[in-house]
């Protein structure tokens, strides 16, 4: 009986792989008659047998299983017309001979054993061979700088070791990183090929962490007892350990860490062995790894410098504000005193009239700072939310108007009974709505649109400042506007103490700062009762819709 493997997943898509009386083998080896290019699937992955005139498709305990007809195996009989997934490849298992319109049928690969060393290695062709390690590196090299692009160093460097388990036949395997140049080494990362050691822990050699960290070299050994450097390290032998890949993480001023790799049972061939491009490769993870832990650092640096602008902005806004209360109090001081003086009961009323009006401005500051450094607690009541932001908006247009700044409202009528704290929810949102208007000052017919969206269970109300008309030819000297656009936005106290009160709400404040305006979307959940929510009233289809969705 013989048969014939034809794909119809996979990087080898199209291919026809002939399956002989011997059996085969398939796996990411080259070693395999079916090579495949797949990191998902095992350097050896699984074995087709023939005896007795029936086919046997056996796994060779790969890490991510082997699949008949969609159903994991240890161990199956196939037919003709079966259906074999390996990773990301699939197979269709048809009669010797039997081809595809879909696909030309290939010349005919040997099955070869494993143990075989290179020189005895004739069944594969040698360009066949280079293509296919070429196409394997490549997309290893892919998946790595996806690896890389991720935030966070622990998770990167996870991905980084399940990656190279995928591509050597390793057992363990580590990463050690530093925080600064005089810090020593410390484990971020950790890998085991069995799972069950996920929680052993296991001892690196100081001899081999000090000469790759020292040197900035690289250290290969496929054999521990023929290496001239390593075979008279006593914890290296105690640990049992046969072959040792280790290459350093170095960055542009020091050494950042050092990835290490090794296996405790000699691999027999040479194709398996730790060698040459092993090596090359890892010095390619180690330079990703180097590059993305500085530009995480770089990152940060950035951050923490534009935090401490904004704590100096905040500040020396407080600072001026607070000074101009304190004259304003001032002021009316005088003039309750000049009234005193001259027994005016009107300089008394104006005075004292100054001074309540900032004493109320520097109590709601004082509540401000207090509320953006510390936990709010809603006072929740079931409110109509359309009528509250219908009201802000009214009381906030009078204020807009002399500075000829319009505000225009759009809101559906669906489910506007909302469960929240209406007095927080007012702060809020005036506090958003002053600064969209304050930053629509000198816009020519400015107009800050609000856009109010419920729904049985989230509140949204979207706020716009007016939108500057950017000149074509202006374009050139927008240029640094466009650049500080794109930095993290520091809310000043006022919205800080608007994040507060949405956040005890389980909502939040969105900013986008867009180079011609700036957007604002306020969220949080409705959670009003049922009983309320049955009595509202339902918009029809043609209901005016929002701004947002133009």
């Amino acid at each position: 009986m013989a048969l014939s493997l034809f794909v119809t997943r996979g990087n080898e898509k199209g291919q026809i792989y002939q399956v002989s009386e011997e059996g085969v083998l398939v796996g990411r080896s080259l070693k395999n008659g079916v090579c495949l290019t797949d990191l998902e699937a095992s350097r050896r992955h699984c074995q087709i047998t023939i005896s007795n005139n029936s086919a046997q498709l056996i796994d060779l305990g790969s890490s991510n299983g082997t699949f008949l007809n969609g159903q994991p195996i240890s161990s199956s009989g196939i037919k003709i017309g079966d259906h074999i997934s390996v990773g990301q490849t699939v197979f269709v298992v048809l009669a010797e001979g039997e081809s595809t319109p879909a696909a030309p049928k290939l010349g005919k690969r040997q099955s070869q054993s494993s143990t075989l060393t290179p020189d005895t290695d004739k069944g594969v062709d040698d360009d066949e061979r280079f293509v296919a390690q070429l196409k394997s590196n490549l997309q290893f090299l892919y998946d790595a700088s996806l690896a890389t692009a991720k935030r966070e160093i622990g998770p990167m460097m996870d991905d980084l070791l399940r990656l190279t388990f995928e591509w050597v036949s390793a057992d363990r395997g580590c990463v050690l990183l530093r925080d600064s140049p005089r810090k020593p080494l410390r484990v971020q990362s950790m890998q085991y090929r069995d799972p069950t050691e996920a929680k052993q822990q296991f001892k690196i050699s100081s001899s081999i962490a000090h000469h790759v960290d020292d040197n900035n070299i690289g250290v290969l050994s496929s054999d521990i007892l023929k290496s001239a450097q390593l075979k008279n390290s006593e914890s290296i032998l105690a640990s049992g350990i046969s072959e040792v890949l280790c290459v350093p993480i170095r960055g542009r001023d020091f050494g950042l860490g050092l990835i290490y790799i090794d296996r405790l049972a000699s691999s027999g061939s040479y194709e398996d062995s730790f060698n040459e491009d092993h090596l090359k490769l890892m010095h390619v993870i180690a330079h990703l790894a180097a590059t993305a832990i500085e530009n995480d650092e770089y990152y940060e640096a950035l951050l923490d410098k534009e935090r401490m602008l904004a704590v100096g902005e905040t500040a020396e806004k407080l600072s001026h504000r607070i000074k101009n209360i304190l004259q304003s109090i001032n002021g009316g001081t005088h003039l309750v005193e000049v009234g005193l003086a001259e027994n005016s009961v009107e300089s008394i009323r104006q005075g004292w009239e100054i001074v309540k009006r900032n004493q109320d401005r520097m109590s709601n500051l004082v509540q401000d700072m207090f509320l953006a450094n510390q936990d709010y607690v809603p006072a929740r009541a079931d409110t109509n939310i359309n009528q509250l932001v219908s009201n802000l908006v009214d009381e906030h247009q009078v204020k807009a108007r002399p500075l000829d700044v319009s505000i225009e409202l759009k809101f559906n009528r669906d489910y506007p009974i909302a469960n929240v704290d209406s007095n927080g929810i007012s702060v809020a949102l005036g506090y958003v709505i002053a600064e969209a208007v304050k930053n629509s000052r000198g816009v020519e017919g400015a107009v800050v649109r609000v856009a109010l969206v419920t729904s049985l269970e989230l509140v949204e109300i979207f706020v716009r400042s007016a939108e500057a008309d950017i000149k074509e030819q202006d374009q050139g000297s927008q240029v640094s506007e466009i650049l500080s656009a794109t930095k993290e936005f520091f809310p000043g106290l006022e919205l800080s103490a608007a994040q507060k009160i949405l956040q005890g709400h389980d909502g939040g404040l969105d900013i986008r700062n867009e180079v011609s305006h700036e957007d604002y979307r306020i969220w949080f959940p409705s959670v009003a009762t049922d009983r309320d929510q049955k009595n509202t009233i339902v918009s029809p289809p043609d209901a005016a819709n929002t701004w947002r969705r133009e």
